[in-house]
């Protein structure tokens, strides 16, 4: 009889587990259900990742970007007008930064006056604000006489105001303005870099951008390969501002961003 209640509860364990367990059809599917969640969830993972990734790249290159272009805009700000002129093709802007500069109390000998040429020039004492005094310059109205003919432009030697010889000038300023001039800087694309150029020979025509550059941005490209000027220039006259147009491509991580600055030079002859 026992034997006989053992069996019987023996079997009825067995037929308990085959109730409770799976068939491998349903496990099969429950497979295949994970493996298409893991999937997608795989891939909104990488996606978001990516874009994050995307937004961090473009939020640095902008940045970098405007680091750049702000620093060109300081910096031509306190340029004499009248130097500014783009060479190498297209690829450089030259131009000469303000040290300093004043009024003085009478006319200088120039081409209209005849007046005798004059090594010093009438004015009140002068300090320099920035940089070092290279050069003077009186009455400028266009690059080619600042570095062409030096018509307008003079070697500053010291005091208020001496000059390296006597010099009769192109023409007196029409508000007696003088300005002391630091040796001439540039800004040049010279491949995928935009660079910065301190103390170039003045009598260059082109800028040497070989060796002495700053690195200011990398992975810079022009907007119209073909026309690559990134640099434009409006002249300036008596009445009219001088302005430097800039265009330049700013590319990292599969990103571009394309800026295009305007800096506004004013003129005082």
């Amino acid at each position: 009889m026992d034997i006989f209640l053992n069996k019987n509860r023996e079997c009825s364990i067995q037929n308990g587990i085959s109730q409770l367990g799976f068939t491998l059809i349903e496990l099969i599917t429950v497979m295949v259900l994970l493996s298409i969640l893991a999937t997608i969830g795989t891939g909104f993972v990488v996606k978001t990742t990516e874009a994050y990734q995307r937004t961090q790249t473009r939020a640095l290159l902008v940045n970098t970007s405007r680091q750049a272009l702000e620093r060109m805009t300081r910096q031509l700000r306190i340029a004499l007008p009248y130097s500014v002129r783009v060479t190498n093709g297209g690829n450089c802007l030259k131009f000469m930064p303000i040290a300093a500069g004043g009024n003085y109390f009478e006319p200088v000998p120039d081409q209209e006056n005849l007046a005798a040429p004059k090594q010093t020039i009438n004015a009140s004492p002068v300090n320099i604000d920035f940089g070092s005094a290279e050069y003077v310059t009186i009455g400028a109205m266009g690059p080619q006489e600042i570095y062409d003919t030096g018509d307008s432009l003079a070697g500053y030697s010291s005091g208020a105001i001496t000059l390296d010889a006597a010099k009769q000038w192109r023409r007196n300023s029409i508000n007696k303005r003088y300005y002391l001039l630091d040796n001439p800087q540039a800004f040049c694309v010279v491949g995928d870099q935009l660079h910065f150029y301190e103390d170039v020979p003045i009598a260059n025509a082109n800028v040497s951008v070989g060796t002495g550059a700053s690195i200011i941005a990398r992975n810079v490209s022009v907007v119209n390969p073909l026309n690559p000027q990134p640099f434009s220039l409006a002249m300036g006259s008596e009445n009219r501002n001088t302005q430097i147009n800039i265009e330049l491509i700013f590319s990292s991580g599969g990103e571009s961003i394309t800026f295009t600055q305007g800096v506004v030079i004013r003129n005082v002859p």
